[in-house]
């Protein structure tokens, strides 16, 4: 795949979201980045992680409509 790499920055203004919950999820291991003068994310590992996230989500929202009875 891709050899490029996004900035923290630049995830964060992909995802919406602050650089710090970029950062925590690289610390925490849930996102695999490494310290090219700044923490660094490699494209298809970004690409990785929001395939499994958009998985997981679709599951959680299927357990939900499991539970859910029209009519009840």
């Amino acid at each position: 795949m891709s050899g490029k790499y996004l900035t923290i920055a630049e995830i964060a203004e992909r995802w919406i979201c602050s650089k710090d919950y970029v950062r925590k999820l690289i610390i925490s291991g849930q996102l695999s980045g490494t310290k090219l003068g700044g923490w660094k994310v490699r494209q298809d590992e970004l690409l990785r992680y929001e395939k499994a996230r958009e998985k997981a989500d679709m599951e959680a929202l299927r357990q939900q409509r499991i539970g859910f009875i029209p009519g009840a």
